[in-house]
């Protein structure tokens, strides 16, 4: 058994690819770091499948939140949803995610549910009989939701955003959320 973490600092800005990717693109430097990205993402891919490992091992390739809006196209896009990086807004927090598992992730199944990177220590620890922590966690078992399980549903009742110095600016249940009053910064994200 084993776990990798790759945390790519890339596209976090400033941005810049590598000799062997830079120009590469029609969609400039940001273009060339995705290019970048996705060939490494393919080596891990690949290692795993020269391995025999392929359908042994859960997958999982997100982002930890939207790009800044203050970088222009240096930055990503938000997919169309409101605001950026730092904010409690769809532009902000809802970030793609792939999970890929043959044989127990359905291929090409989409889902809007939303879960979080909370999540993912109490879906491992579920998925290897690991024990949690004995401290509470806010993370909650994923699977369900993750393998396709009919009528599987957001393992939370609701989310809480916080920010800074611990300020509550959001809170989601289904499809609602309320935003409390805050200033956002463009530059630094949300401020209380």
């Amino acid at each position: 058994p084993f776990f990798l973490y790759v945390p790519h600092s890339m596209p976090h800005v400033p941005i810049f690819a590598s000799d062997r990717f830079a120009g590469r693109s029609k969609g400039g430097t940001y273009g060339d770091v995705i290019e970048e990205i996705d060939w490494s993402v393919g080596e891990i891919l690949s290692a795993l499948k020269r391995g025999g490992l392929e359908k042994d091992t859960l997958v999982m390739f997100a982002s930890d939140n939207g790009p800044w809006q203050l970088y222009g196209n240096h930055a990503g896009s938000t997919g169309g949803f409101r605001e950026c990086k730092g904010t409690v807004y769809e532009g902000g927090i809802r970030v793609p995610c792939v999970v890929r598992w043959p044989g127990r992730v359905p291929s090409g199944r989409v889902s809007d549910v939303p879960w979080m990177t909370i999540d993912v220590l109490p879906t491992v620890a579920g998925l290897t009989g690991a024990s949690l922590p004995a401290h509470p966690i806010d993370g909650r078992d994923a699977w369900p939701l993750l393998s396709g399980r009919p009528g599987a549903s957001s393992p939370h009742d609701a989310f809480y955003f916080y920010y800074n110095e611990g300020a509550l600016l959001a809170v989601r249940s289904g499809d609602w959320k309320l935003i409390l009053p805050h200033r956002v910064d463009a530059q630094n994200g949300a401020n209380d």
